[in-house]
């Protein structure tokens, strides 16, 4: 899972193959055991997607009903009873709605992170395109 912050939660870089990148996502995508994930896993694959490209799958990573992807009421990203708050989670998941929505420097997509379908009516402000 960590492969996909190599595009992701870092800006392209010349070391990163994009067709190698789209070839891992989808394997991990498809084949991961999401029941055996962190917080942080969802909003890595959403950035990854976002950045790939694949706005859906950027929004079903944040979406998927698992136990790891649950926000408590208080906010916190829960693990297990041992681990009630996951930090990483959270921030990882306030990032991945930044990149989603602002982008990143260069990029020339408006909301690039939802899909282009008539079904998002995405709104924000003061949030920068990350690098």
């Amino acid at each position: 899972m960590a492969v996909l912050a190599a595009l992701g939660i870092l800006p392209k870089s010349p070391l990163v193959r994009t067709d190698l990148m789209e070839n891992t996502f989808d394997w991990i995508y498809d084949n991961w055991n999401w029941g055996k994930t962190w917080g942080w896993d969802y909003p890595t694959t959403a950035m990854n997607a976002v950045r790939l490209g694949q706005p859906e799958k950027a929004v079903n990573a944040l979406l998927m009903e698992k136990r790891t992807n649950t926000y408590l009421p208080n906010g916190h990203n829960y693990q297990d009873k041992r681990l009630r708050c996951y930090l990483p989670g959270n921030g990882g998941l306030l990032t991945a709605v930044a990149l989603m929505t602002a982008g990143w420097d260069g990029c020339e997509v408006e909301n690039p992170g939802f899909p282009k379908d008539g079904t998002w009516d995405v709104r924000w402000e003061g949030i920068k395109p990350l690098p």
